[in-house]
């Protein structure tokens, strides 16, 4: 199976401020008044909108969708207001700063969704993928009651030729990640993948990440406060199979499992030492301690798929309400143990032994 994850100090960035927040150190600023600001990073001078402003920390938000994490205090970073509205970067602007970003090797090509970026002459294989994963994801989220907003952002796809150029960009955006065919980072809204590897590795992970992307822009995740990691990562694994964005009647439900995830859960069902199906969903609805634990990550992905997978098949009334309760948190509240397993059981309308008993049950018929 093709280990992936979130950029942890995407998650860390925000747990953080959540904790700073929450101890009275700042504010989240409020969208009735957003204020825009002009500030440099990195020699650029750029303009954007404060999320958040502590007395040594501010996050915005660019007009490209990049959070950025600036201290005001500096001489380098010079933040000042601007006497104007907020807007989000165009299509065409975009287009041209990618251009730039990327120089003459690279072509950007434009779909309904999406900027993409990869090496001239590949063709329309990569924008594709990400508009049909796009729009099934979408679809997928719509014809089951989950709360679907039009993005902000053009959203943005770079594809690498190979995976030495993209671990190399890896670096110049500080993201320490290792064996993964691509990435989707919450700080800088992209996706990026390579050209250089077995096309169902590649296809397959871009349907997770274009997921995280899809779901962080179109509000099904909220890329501002602590969704836990078993939601965000049970949808990535979701829509890792083709099918999910062609095969949805009812009958077609096994072209839709994943059979990594179902691969791994057989493993864990037999093993004698291993825990319990219950144990291990209350760990994770509790916890994200255990996607940053090598030992233990696969297994933390896979139970993720099986309850996303679970409720969006038998009970999608409960799967959009905990996507839209999650999406709808406060703004960098840290989410605690007892409110993420009260809050489920809630949600689910029963308690998780019954819970983890029907999606035994539900995977046996898989």
């Amino acid at each position: 199976m093709v280990f992936r994850t979130f950029v942890r100090i995407d998650i860390l960035l925000l747990v953080i401020l959540a904790t700073q927040l929450g101890n009275g150190q700042g504010h989240f600023c409020q969208a009735q008044s957003p204020g825009l600001i002009e500030f440099s990073v990195g020699g650029e001078r750029l303009r954007g909108m404060t999320l958040v402003a502590l007395a040594h920390e501010m996050i915005v938000i660019g007009r490209d969708g990049w959070l950025h994490s600036i201290d005001p205090r500096s001489d380098q970073t010079q933040v000042r207001s601007i006497p104007e509205a907020y807007s989000p970067v165009s299509v065409p602007e975009l287009r041209n700063q990618l251009r730039a970003e990327f120089g003459s090797q690279f072509e950007v090509l434009t779909t309904s969704n999406f900027l993409v970026v990869q090496p001239k002459g590949r063709g329309d294989r990569w924008p594709n993928l990400f508009e049909k994963s796009h729009r099934g994801f979408v679809s997928f989220m719509a014809r089951r009651g989950v709360h679907i907003r039009q993005g902000r952002f053009p959203m943005v796809a770079i594809v690498f030729p190979d995976e030495v150029s993209m671990y190399e960009a890896f670096k110049k955006e500080k993201i320490d990640m290792t064996r993964v065919a691509g990435v989707y980072s919450i700080l800088s809204n992209r996706v990026m993948t390579h050209d250089g590897r077995t096309s169902s590795v590649i296809e397959a992970t871009v349907r997770h990440e274009a997921a995280h992307q899809s779901a962080f822009n179109s509000g099904v995740h909220s890329r501002v406060n602590d969704t836990p990691r078993w939601v965000t990562e049970g949808i990535g694994q979701m829509f890792e199979p083709e099918a999910m964005t062609t095969a949805q009647s009812p009958s077609q439900r096994r072209e839709r499992v994943n059979a990594d995830s179902m691969m791994v859960i057989k493993k864990m069902a037999s093993e004698k030492d291993s825990e319990s199906l219950v144990q291990q969903m209350r760990s994770l609805i509790g916890s994200d301690a255990k996607f940053n634990d090598d030992k233990q990550v696969d297994a933390a992905y896979a139970i993720s798929w099986a309850m996303m997978f679970y409720l969006s098949e038998r009970q999608p009334k409960q799967f959009a309400a905990i996507l839209n309760h999650t999406a709808s948190r406060a703004p960098l509240k840290k989410y605690a143990r007892d409110a993420r397993l009260a809050d489920f059981e809630n949600i689910v309308g029963m308690s998780l032994n019954d819970f983890s008993s029907r999606v035994s049950m539900f995977l046996r018929t898989l």
